[in-house]
């Protein structure tokens, strides 16, 4: 596997090699957004799944977030169709944004 190290930081890239982080959405960080379902914020970012290459090679993610009061689960995409482009939570119809994550 090819490795390389940015500047020290680690993370995957836009091309999925580890190396320069491509964004802020990583497990364990929570999202300051209110549950769909209780009203509470944060919610914590559970998962990160890959799904795809996109047209312009950048790699698209499902982001799974979950209540830290109540439970509730809800989805959003990173890198929706193309680069830097942040889909709507599922069930509360909310963009997330990096400035949003603690």
């Amino acid at each position: 596997m090819f490795y390389n190290n940015y500047d020290n930081v680690h993370g995957e890239d836009r091309y999925g090699m580890v190396g320069k982080t491509g964004d802020a959405f990583r497990e364990d960080r929570r999202l300051n957004i209110p549950c769909y379902k209780c009203g509470e914020a944060p919610l914590i970012i559970a998962e990160r799944n890959w799904m795809d290459t996109n047209q312009d090679d950048s790699q698209r993610y499902q982001i799974v977030v979950t209540c830290e009061h109540c439970g509730a689960v809800d989805q959003f995409i990173v890198n929706d169709g193309k680069e830097k482009q942040i889909g709507k939570l599922k069930h509360s119809h909310q963009r997330p944004s990096e400035q949003e994550i603690e």
